[in-house]
């Protein structure tokens, strides 16, 4: 997502959003042995009156592989998890989703090879207006229609390692 990094890099005035993962982590369910739930995002100091959400994929071997895109949500302190797989939806809040890197609509819950580990980098970006925007669309049109548009961003970094066994650690087999 190369256009969002020049559009973000020159205004380090907007950065000031506080970006929070959940409790600082993804959760059993939110990666693919759970039940790939899509992440609750914490989002602190918004005023503009929109958002969009992104997760990528920060590692040298898989730089960009885009794993959830977001938009058209009203302003709010959390994105709720587990939203559905849709290009659009209203509820539990209203949104628009597009296709990641694998093609699905929505969410794709993290999966690096067991015992390897991976950083995921969230970001939330406040907007100026609504996207006119379809659900299912790719990261470039969102890049696209984002621009000229964004009033503050902020992001948040996790990093989850897959156990060696097929068990999700913390869970009987």
């Amino acid at each position: 997502m190369k256009m969002i990094e020049e559009q973000v890099a020159h205004r380090p005035g907007e950065r000031g959003l506080k970006v929070t993962v959940e409790s600082g982590s993804l959760t059993d369910d939110e990666v693919c042995e759970g039940t790939k739930y899509s992440p609750q995002i914490g989002v602190g100091n918004l005023r503009a009156p929109f958002m969009a959400v992104t997760m990528e994929e920060m590692d040298r071997d898989r730089p960009g592989q885009v794993h959830w895109l977001l938009w058209n949500v009203e302003r709010a302190e959390t994105v709720p998890r587990n939203l559905p797989k849709q290009a659009e939806f209203d509820h539990p809040i209203r949104g628009r989703q597009g296709r990641n890197s694998y093609g699905d609509l929505g969410y794709s819950a993290p999966c690096p090879p067991q015992g390897a580990k991976r950083t995921y980098r969230f970001r939330v970006f406040g907007l100026s207006e609504e996207l006119d925007l379809a659900g299912g669309t790719r990261g470039r049109d969102l890049e696209k229609a984002m621009e000229g548009r964004i009033l503050q961003f902020g992001e948040a970094l996790m990093v989850y390692e897959r156990p060696l066994s097929g068990n999700i650690l913390g869970r009987a087999p």
